[in-house]
C-alpha cells in the first residue's frame, strides 16, 4: 500500500478512535477541540494546494473562507437554500474570485504576489462592511436554528466531527489524485523552475490560476462549515487577516507540500491556542502567539521542511 494512503488511513482511524472514546466519556469540549484541529488541518491543506504545489504564497485565504461563509449564509437567510447547495455556490464564487485576482497578479513573484493577496483580502473585508444593507456590516449575521441535517445542522457534536473529518479525508484524496495528475506534475515543475517548465510547453498562467481556483473553492467550503457550526459570522471573525496567517503557519509547521503535514501543524496550533485560553483567559490576550511564533522560528531554523519531515527522519533512524 502506498505510504501516503497508509498515513491518511492511520490518521483517520486514530481520529475516529479518539473521538469515539471522548464521546463515550461525554467529553464534548475535547471533541470540540478535535473538530477545530480537523478543520484547521483541512484549511492548511487547501493552502497547501496553492503554495505547496504551485508555489503561490498567499496571505489572503481568509477572503475565500469568508466568501464561502457569507454566500451560503445569505442564500439560506434570503432564499431558504440549503447550505449543502450554498456550499457549492460559495465555492464557485470563491473560485471566480481566484480567477479574477489571478489574471492580473499571477505573474507577480514572491513577496509581490503575497502583498497583492493581502490587499485583495482586505478589499473583500471592507466590501462586506460597506454592503451592510446586505451583509449587516460589522454586526454580522445570525444563522437561524434548525434541527435538520438537510440544512447542515446536527444536534450531536460528534456528528459535526464526522462531517469535518469526511471533508478532510475527501480533500486528502483529491490532493493525492492531484499530485499524480498532469496538473500536479505541471505545478511541481513550475514551482521548481518556471522558465524550464515553460520551455517544455507548460503554460504558467493557466496552471497557476487553476491551482488558485481549486484552493479557493475548497477553502470556501471550509468557511461554510465554520458558519454553520458556529451559527454566527462577522467580518472580524471570518475575514480577519490573522485567519490567513493561521492557515499559512499550520501548513508551514507541519510541512509544505505534504498530505498529512497540515494535520500535525493544526494539532500543535489548536492545542497551544486553546491551552493558553484555558489557563490565561482574557488576562493575556494573544499570548499564545508569542510561543507559537517562537515555535515557528525554531521549526523554520532546524526543520525547514516541517515537523512531518523531521518525524519521518526520526522514524528512519529508529528503524536502523
Amino acid at each position: 500500500m502506498n505510504s501516503k494512503i497508509l498515513e491518511i488511513l492511520i490518521i483517520t482511524f486514530l481520529c475516529l478512535g479518539v473521538s469515539v472514546g471522548l464521546r463515550l466519556l461525554s467529553m464534548n469540549y475535547l471533541i470540540y477541540i478535535l473538530i477545530l484541529i480537523v478543520l484547521w488541518a483541512y484549511l492548511g491543506q487547501c493552502w497547501n494546494i496553492c503554495y505547496g504545489y504551485a508555489g503561490l504564497l498567499s496571505f489572503g485565504h481568509a477572503a475565500f473562507f469568508g466568501i464561502g461563509a457569507y454566500v451560503s449564509t445569505l442564500l439560506l437567510l434570503g432564499f431558504g437554500l440549503s447550505p449543502w447547495i450554498g456550499m457549492l455556490i460559495g465555492g464557485s464564487f470563491a473560485s471566480l474570485l481566484g480567477l479574477v485576482i489571478g489574471i492580473p497578479t499571477i505573474k507577480l513573484r514572491g513577496a509581490y504576489f503575497a502583498l497583492s493577496t493581502i490587499a485583495i483580502a482586505e478589499m473583500v473585508r471592507l466590501l462586506v462592511l460597506k454592503l451592510d444593507f446586505i451583509t449587516n456590516g460589522a454586526l454580522g449575521l445570525l444563522l437561524p436554528p434548525t434541527l435538520s441535517p438537510l440544512d447542515f445542522f446536527f444536534k450531536d457534536i460528534f456528528q459535526w466531527f464526522l462531517v469535518a473529518l469526511a471533508m478532510l479525508v475527501v480533500l486528502w484524496i483529491i490532493s493525492y489524485k492531484l499530485e499524480k495528475s498532469k496538473l500536479g506534475i505541471a505545478l511541481r515543475a513550475l514551482k521548481e523552475n518556471e522558465i524550464a517548465a515553460a520551455s517544455l510547453g507548460i503554460y504558467p498562467l493557466k496552471y497557476k490560476i487553476l491551482a488558485l481556483m481549486i484552493s479557493a473553492f475548497f477553502t470556501a467550503i471550509g468557511g461554510v462549515f465554520f458558519a454553520q457550526y458556529v451559527g454566527y459570522i462577522r467580518p472580524d471573525i471570518v475575514l480577519v487577516s490573522t485567519l490567513s496567517d493561521e492557515i499559512l503557519i499550520v501548513s508551514i509547521l507541519g510541512g509544505v507540500g505534504t498530505l498529512t503535514g497540515s494535520f500535525i501543524g493544526a494539532s500543535i496550533f489548536i492545542m497551544l491556542r486553546e491551552s493558553f485560553r484555558a489557563f490565561f483567559g482574557a488576562s493575556v490576550m494573544g499570548s499564545y502567539l508569542i510561543f507559537y511564533g517562537a515555535l515557528t522560528i525554531v521549526v523554520v531554523m532546524f526543520l525547514p521542511e516541517g515537523i512531518y519531515s523531521g518525524l519521518k527522519k526520526l522514524f528512519r533512524i529508529l528503524k536502523t
